[in-house]
C-alpha cells in the first residue's frame, strides 16, 4: 500500500508535464552535484555555508535561504542568509542575527523534533504565533535539521518563498538529501579546522622544543669549549679556532704570533696558601689577560697554569711588545692572604710565524708551533723565570 507521501509526490507527477520533470530532476542533480564539490577546506565555516545557500539558490526556484546555527549557547543563530536577488553580492551579515530557541517557531520546532518542517501558508500557521510573528512573513517555508555524522545538530536550513503553498513534495525530498550532504560537508570541515588546529599546536610545540633543544646544545657546546673556573675558552675552543688563524696566515700573508704562558712555582702556590686560594689567582690572572687582548685574538686557559694567546695579524716586534705588557701586568697583580700580600711573575715562551714560513717546505702544524713556545718557555724558567723567550731553530738541540 503506498504512503500519503507517495500518493502526493505521484499526484504531483500526474500533473506535471514530462517536460517540467526532466528540468526539475536536472536542476535538483545539479545543486547535489555543485554542494558534494564544496570543499572542506574553506576559510571558516561561515563561508561553506554561505556556498551551500548559494549553490541551492542558483539551482532552484527558491527566493531565499539562510542557516541558523546551534551556538554555544544553545541557541539557533542565523550565520548566513541569501536570496535570488543576492547572488553577485555576498550581504553583510546583520548586526543582530535572528535567534530562536530550540522548539521556538518552525526553525526551532524543526530542531526539536529533529524533523523537516513545512509550513504550506506561514499567514494561517499556529507555529508562528511564537517567535516568528514579529518577522515579515514570507508565503512559505521548509525548515530542515542538519546533523553530524553522529546524528549532533549542527543547525536548521530555512528556504522560503513569497507565495503560499510554493513548495511540492518534490523540494522537500530534494532539501532531506541536500541537507545530508550539507551536514557531512560541515562535519568533514570542522573535522579538517580540529586536524589544522591540532597540527598547529603540535608544530608549534615541535618549534618550540626545537628551539630550546637548539639553545640546549649551544648552551652546552659553549660549556664545552669554556673553562668553568675562569671563564676563558679551553683547549678544546682553541683547536676549533687556532685553524682559521692559519688560513688567514696562509691566505693572506698575515703573520701571528703564539705565546704559551706559565704562572711561576704556582705549585708552591697551592702548597702553602691552598687550592682554593691558588683558583683565586688563577681567576685574577684569568682576568687581567682579557684586558690584554684583542677582540680578534685567541686566549685560552690551556690546562693547570698555563695559558696560550695567539696574536693575529701580528708582527715580530709588536707580538714582544704585548708579551712584555702581559708579564709586567701580571707581575703587578697581588692577592692578600691573612697579613702577607702575594704576588706572582710568568714565565712566556714566544713563537712567531712570519711571513717567510709561507715559502717554508714544512707544513705549518699547531702542535709544534705549542711544541716551539713549549720550548722557549723551558728556556725562560731555566734561566731564572719572570722574562719572555722566544724560540729559535737552536732550542731544538
Amino acid at each position: 500500500m503506498k504512503t500519503d507521501s507517495a500518493n502526493d509526490l505521484q499526484q504531483e507527477l500526474n500533473h506535471l508535464g514530462l517536460q517540467d520533470i526532466i528540468v526539475n530532476l536536472f536542476s535538483s542533480l545539479s545543486a547535489l552535484k555543485k554542494l558534494s564539490e564544496i570543499s572542506c577546506q574553506v576559510e571558516d565555516e561561515e563561508h561553506l555555508i554561505f556556498q551551500a545557500l548559494t549553490t541551492l539558490i542558483e539551482n532552484q526556484d527558491m527566493e531565499s535561504c539562510s542557516f541558523f546555527i546551534l551556538d554555544n549557547e544553545g541557541l539557533l543563530t542565523n550565520v548566513a542568509g541569501l536570496s535570488a536577488a543576492e547572488l553577485n553580492d555576498r550581504p553583510l551579515r546583520a548586526d543582530k542575527p535572528l535567534r530562536f530557541k530550540i522548539g521556538e517557531g518552525i526553525i526551532g520546532a524543526a530542531a526539536a523534533s529533529g524533523k523537516t518542517q513545512h509550513c504550506r501558508n506561514c499567514h494561517e500557521d499556529a507555529r508562528f504565533t511564537s517567535g516568528g510573528a514579529h518577522m515579515s512573513l514570507p508565503g512559505s517555508i521548509i525548515s530542515a535539521p542538519v546533523f553530524t555524522l553522529h546524528h549532533t545538530l549542527i543547525g536548521v536550513l530555512n528556504v522560503s518563498h513569497s507565495e503560499p503553498n510554493f513548495f511540492s513534495d518534490w523540494h522537500i525530498r530534494l532539501l532531506e538529501i541536500y541537507k545530508n550532504i550539507l551536514g557531512q560537508l560541515i562535519t568533514n570541515s570542522r573535522l579538517f579546522q580540529q586536524m589544522e588546529t591540532q597540527i598547529s599546536l603540535r608544530t608549534a610545540e615541535l618549534e618550540q622544543l626545537v628551539t630550546e633543544t637548539k639553545r640546549l646544545k649551544d648552551h652546552y657546546a659553549s660549556m664545552s669549549m669554556q673553562d668553568q673556573l675562569t671563564g676563558l675558552h679551553n683547549r678544546r675552543y682553541f683547536y676549533d679556532q687556532v685553524e682559521r688563524a692559519i688560513a688567514q696566515h696562509k691566505r693572506h700573508a698575515q703573520p701571528f704570533c703564539l705565546l704559551v704562558l706559565d704562572i711561576d712555582h704556582f705549585k708552591t702556590i697551592n702548597d702553602r696558601f691552598g687550592h682554593a686560594f691558588g683558583d683565586q689567582v688563577l681567576i685574577g690572572v684569568a682576568d687581567a689577560l682579557k684586558k690584554q687582548v684583542r677582540g680578534s685574538d685567541i686566549l685560552i686557559r690551556f690546562g693547570g697554569e698555563e695559558f696560550v694567546v695567539i696574536f693575529t695579524n701580528t708582527n715580530f716586534e709588536s707580538g714582544h711588545v704585548f708579551a712584555d705588557r702581559i708579564r709586567n701586568a701580571i707581575k703587578a697583580l697581588s692577592w692578600r692572604f691573612d697579613d702577607k700580600f702575594v704576588q706572582i711573575t710568568l714565565s712566556i715562551g714566544l713563537h712567531y710565524s712570519s711571513l717567510e714560513c709561507l715559502d717554508s717546505e714544512l707544513e705549518l702544524d699547531i702542535d709544534q708551533i705549542i711544541h716551539c713556545a713549549d720550548l722557549a718557555l723551558y728556556t725562560a724558567k731555566a734561566n731564572g723565570r719572570d722574562q719572555v723567550v722566544v724560540f729559535n731553530e737552536a732550542m731544538r738541540n
